[in-house]
């Protein structure tokens, strides 16, 4: 009856990288399928005590693999100058029958990754075929495990990275050639790298929209992730297909928050979830010259589902520390 609390070190041994595309391919199709209970994430805004950060609680359950859980993950800005990550979470797994603790565990590599992998379906789903350019907006953790994620589906494309910060890039381009094999070129001017793409992925923290509409090529797959919108409204009013990980949850948080509370957008402009792509309910692309984009604001039931795998191999392997967290001792 006890708890098994994993470290990230347990979470990353247990869960190769390269498993991660399928595992949240599996999740998209069950999404798609309605077999997933999952309500849109709350978000908790910490800015009001002078913090400039922000919480997501996040939970779901997959009845076909009877996974339940909680993520619970936020942003810190000012970690940067303490050397700490920027993103942090957990996530809790409780037994669907009797609500008993199964496992607390770092939810931060989980985070990572499906959020890279999240990328990498979009692309095998939505981009066109015979792709060449990716370019990848930002070179934080998860543009790296976007582009490790995207290079295993399609290793035959080319990725660039742009980022503000020169060091960034450096930085960007020596790990995922050193630890991942991934070659990445250097891109230093924004406008030309994204007219250049295929696919355009964002995933940065920025204040403002800065993707320009005319920027974007015919056939172009535009990837913006996380909290914040990065494209200008052009760019979304203009897109031939609006595609969201989930309705409920877009409307209320990044890419497409401001035009829906502006009443420019609402669920009527997009033309479907991805999961009912994934699962064969919907056709993606239609043709090459669609400009396609896609908001993954991101499924807590990845997390939860990716947990429950990890927990499995814990327990098989021997692997975590064992606590009496809210069982009383027989």
């Amino acid at each position: 009856m006890q708890t098994i609390a994993l470290s990230q070190q347990d979470v990353a041994a247990l869960l190769p990288y390269a498993e991660v595309n399928g595992m949240v391919d599996t999740v998209f199709k069950e999404w798609g399928n309605g077999n997933v209970v999952m309500p849109p994430k709350i978000n908790l805004d910490m800015s009001r005590s002078g913090y400039d950060s922000w919480n997501n609680a996040m939970p779901a359950f997959l009845p076909n693999h009877n996974a339940a859980g909680l993520k619970w993950i936020g942003g810190y800005k000012s970690n940067a100058d303490k050397g700490l990550p920027y993103i942090r979470g957990i996530v809790i797994l409780t037994e669907p029958e009797t609500g008993r603790t199964l496992s607390v565990m770092d939810g931060t590599y989980i985070s990572d990754w499906r959020t890279g992998a999240s990328a990498a379906v979009a692309v095998k789903y939505l981009a066109r075929k015979n792709f060449k350019k990716v370019v990848m907006i930002g070179a934080g953790t998860q543009g790296k495990t976007a582009a490790a994620c995207i290079h295993e589906l399609f290793p035959d494309s080319e990725i660039s990275v742009v980022d503000i910060f020169p060091e960034k890039r450096t930085a960007f381009i020596k790990e995922m050639s050193e630890k991942f094999h991934v070659p990445v070129k250097d891109e230093k001017d924004v406008e030309g790298a994204v007219r250049t793409a295929d696919v355009l992925v964002l995933l940065t923290t920025a204040k403002k929209p800065f993707i320009k509409n005319e920027w974007l090529k015919d056939g172009v797959l535009t990837l913006p992730m996380g909290s914040y919108q990065q494209a200008e409204d052009q760019v979304i009013l203009n897109a031939d297909k609006i595609i969201v990980d989930s309705w409920g949850q877009a409307a209320h948080r990044g890419e497409l928050k401001s035009l829906t509370e502006l009443r420019k957008i609402s669920e009527k402009n997009i033309y479907a979830e991805l999961g009912l792509i994934a699962s064969g309910q919907k056709i993606g692309r239609e043709n090459s010259k669609e400009r396609i984009l896609a908001v993954l604001v991101g499924l807590g039931a990845h997390d939860v589902f990716i947990a429950k795998q990890v927990y499995d191999k814990a327990v098989k392997n021997g692997r975590g520390q064992k606590i009496c967290l809210n069982d009383f001792a027989s």
